[in-house]
């Protein structure tokens, strides 16, 4: 139960209690964020210092080597130079004595080495302040959201553009300063700079603000899809549509302007707009489960329409609509400053550091707004009444689930006439472990943190104990359902056949995951589904591999017979074995090498034998610029599979190399991934 469309059904409760994951550290995530601008501003301010000395150097081995010099010269000159500050003579007016010093350095570069030093220490220090001014602000905004919904909504507004400005500025300011320190940095230590390493800078700064501004500037889509759903119109419903109009009056809020029944295994208001099977629809949208109000009674029901009631009043709904665009943009934005590689770490480390500044407000105001609306629930019918529905809640989604298992290997079995008061008796009341953990569950929240049923109990001041939770989950009563639509079953065929269609795709899918390729009907069924594919390697990339090995050989073989020196000739016998015996290796494992799968495994003419899925553990990858390498991880280790492997050497991986295909390596990678994991072809789906 939820204001907002994009919750889903409660999580599957464990057997055991699971440890929370632990928040991240505070200190780590600001030492992220400043470790990048502090280290640039560390280099700008050492680098004058590291160029002086280097000056110094270079004038005092000139004058020691100078041969046209006493002594007593080369001391008095090299005690001048140790106290003359280079930076300063190029720098400022250059002072008496020093004006042929000032033109030799602004001839040969090094005034504009130290100026464009000053300009990045200066611009660092900017970026540094920024920085933490930055980080201030959040955490004040954040302190300030704490005090109501309206500050929390203008807060986390101005946090957000705060943090978007600070984290691109961070980026801009880093591109050109990185650059040209990391130019500096190996001049300095090594008298060269290093192209492809500016390269990468550049590009990578480039990608991350191009995927950043089109984040940003994406338009985001204000509405959602809810699937398998129609809305129900007054002259449709009028029974369920009075009932909600009075609620609406008893809790005195205005009523939704649609009401939307689906097959999603939840409850929810939104402000969005919704498209479902028969059409769109904008405003106030209460959204009502059509498999759960057949198990839930009148009172039930009608306390959960209490509770999404309560998010329009409390205006839950526009934190949803507010944060929703923001929310969107943010996280596209971090996605794409993750994709940038290291040169936009820094930035997504701030951005990190924004989401965390937040998210316990967040959190703190999501758990309110659920249990003021649970209130709301109450006062509309009971407090008993909203926990035992809080509670049958979760009994029902996890029955659910074990129905809709048995329903999609039973054929016979219709989902939507489950049998769930049977599933929960006997998949249910034995387990102990989800009756243990069934108080710590919460409905997942976008904006994180519904509270636990526990929690949620205790601000109802309703004590339930497992044997109460088992009797409230197993006792049967009239439905909803019956009440509003007992006599209008035909308002739903749509959604049954609809319901129907996707069980039996689940069916499929199960069939084919469970199909043993080693009987006549699951060949058939698989080879339907995963019909054999071969790809044959390039000859113009084995002969040009080969025809080197060949040359060298040859070439070794040639030195063997020439070289007068025993010892050379030792050496070029030995080459002669190793390239003639890669030579034979590479002829017997590559040429004209095809690939063939199929849903039982693969098979190369390289090999000894097929690669089997069933001895495979999992598939892992490599890339390399274009080059893909698919790794497959064996169940227990094996003798080689290559032809002219070392016999009797047991391995646990084998390594296929996908780059001499004709195809795209990554789509030969993709197929084959899908073809051990049995997943259907994405244009076959879409077409079925």
């Amino acid at each position: 139960m939820s204001e907002s469309p994009h919750s889903s059904s409660p999580p599957v409760p464990a057997t055991a209690k699971k440890k929370r994951p632990e928040p991240p550290n505070r200190w780590k995530l600001l030492v992220k964020c400043l470790v990048a601008p502090l280290l640039v501003l560390l280099f700008f301010a050492a680098a004058p210092h590291w160029l002086n000395a280097r000056i110094r150097d270079g004038f005092v081995l000139a004058v020691q080597t100078a041969a046209n010099r006493t002594s007593e010269e080369k001391t008095r000159q090299v005690q001048l130079f140790e106290k003359t500050d280079f930076a300063k003579v190029c720098l400022e007016p250059p002072a008496p004595g020093y004006e042929k010093l000032r033109a030799a350095f602004d001839s040969d570069g090094v005034t504009a080495r130290f100026q464009r030093l000053r300009w990045g220490l200066w611009l660092s220090l900017v970026l540094v302040v920024v920085v933490v001014a930055a980080i201030i602000t959040l955490f004040a905004l954040n302190r300030r959201a704490r005090a109501s919904r309206e500050a929390l909504i203008a807060c986390y507004s101005l946090g957000w553009k705060i943090a978007i400005a600070a984290a691109l500025v961070k980026l801009l300011l880093l591109i050109p300063l990185l650059t040209y320190g990391c130019f500096e940095f190996t001049v300095l230590l090594f008298d060269r700079y290093l192209p492809k390493l500016l390269g990468a800078i550049v590009i990578g700064g480039a990608i991350a603000l191009w995927g950043s501004a089109q984040a940003l500037l994406r338009k985001v889509p204000m509405e959602f899809k809810e699937p398998m759903s129609r809305e129900v119109t007054p002259e449709e419903a009028p029974e369920l549509w009075a009932a909600v109009r009075q609620a609406a009056e008893q809790l005195h809020t205005a009523p939704p302007d649609h009401i939307v029944i689906g097959m999603q295994l939840n409850f929810y208001v939104t402000e969005l707009a919704l498209l479902h099977d028969h059409g769109r629809t904008e405003g106030r949208t209460l959204f009502l489960s059509h498999p759960l109000l057949r198990h839930f009674t009148k009172d039930e029901t009608l306390s959960i329409i209490g509770h999404e009631l309560g998010h329009f009043i409390g205006e839950d709904t526009r934190m949803t609509r507010e944060f929703y665009p923001m929310r969107h943009k943010f996280h596209g934005t971090m996605v794409a400053l993750a994709r940038s590689g290291i040169v936009a770490w820094t930035s997504f480390q701030f951005l990190a550091l924004f989401d965390w500044c937040f998210s316990e407000t967040e959190r703190t105001a999501s758990r309110e707004r659920e249990l003021l609306a649970d209130q709301k629930g109450a006062t509309l019918v009971s407090a008993p009444v909203m926990a035992q529905a809080l509670v049958k809640l979760h009994a029902l989604v996890e029955g659910f689930k074990h129905g809709i298992t048995a329903a999609i290997h039973d054929p016979k079995q219709n989902p939507l006439e489950l049998p769930l008061r049977s599933i929960i008796r006997e998949k249910l009341v034995p387990n102990a472990g989800f009756w243990t953990d069934l108080f710590e569950q919460k409905v997942p929240h976008p904006l994180d943190t519904h509270p636990t049923l526990g929690e949620r109990l205790e601000s109802l001041r309703q004590q339930v104990t497992v044997e109460q939770a088992k009797t409230i989950a197993t006792t049967e009563g009239e439905s909803a359902y019956d009440c509003w639509f007992g006599q209008r079953g035909q308002l739903f065929q749509e959604l049954a056949q609809k319901t129907e269609e996707a069980v039996n795709k689940m069916r499929t899918h199960a069939q084919i995951k469970e199909a043993d390729y080693q009987t006549e009907a699951g060949r058939k069924l698989l080879d339907q589904h995963f019909p054999e594919k071969t790809w044959r390697a390039k000859a113009s990339g084995f002969w040009t591999f080969f025809v080197f090995l060949l040359l060298v050989t040859l070439g070794a073989a040639a030195g063997a017979v020439f070289i007068p020196d025993t010892g050379a000739r030792v050496v070029m016998v030995l080459l002669v074995l190793l390239f003639g015996g890669i030579s034979v290796k590479v002829w017997a494992q590559q040429h004209g090498a095809v690939l063939a799968l199929n849903a039982a495994g693969l098979t190369h003419t390289g090999w000894v034998r097929p690669l089997r899925f069933a001895e495979v553990a999992r598939i892992s990858g490599k890339k390399n610029y274009s080059a893909v390498t698919l790794i497959f991880h064996l169940k227990e280790k094996q003798p080689g599979i290559w032809k002219l492997s070392l016999p009797g050497f047991q391995r646990k991986t084998i390594s296929v190399s996908l780059s001499n295909l004709p195809a795209k390596p990554i789509d030969i990678a993709t197929t084959i991934i899908r073809y051990f994991t049995r997943q259907k072809d994405p244009a076959e789906r879409e077409q079925k």
